[in-house]
């Protein structure tokens, strides 16, 4: 596996104790049988995998894309009326 998944961590933190108890696993990824740890390596590598596929999705980056340009405009625009009042009292408050 290339990605920088702790697969030990995500087993000892993440996996509920009463999963691994009722697959008769250890508590502790390193206590795992060979084949046992080989597969939960498999699986978490896959899900690891399959989440960066479903982030990475070309449609939701175009969607995330257009709405940080819209979030970005509104602020652009907060910024402008912000700065128009301070202007203003700036400029009433020197009469």
């Amino acid at each position: 596996m290339n990605s920088k998944v702790n697969i030990q961590q995500v087993y000892e933190d993440e996996i509920e104790e009463v999963t691994k108890e009722l697959l008769s696993y250890p508590r502790h990824f390193n206590e795992l049988s060979h084949e046992a740890r080989r597969f939960v390596e498999d699986l978490i590598s896959a899900g690891y995998q399959r989440a960066l596929t479903d982030a990475l999705d070309p449609a939701i980056l175009e969607e995330t894309s257009v709405l940080s340009k819209e979030m970005s405009n509104q602020l652009s625009s907060m910024s402008d009326l912000i700065e128009t009042f301070l202007s203003q009292k700036n400029t009433e408050g020197g009469n």
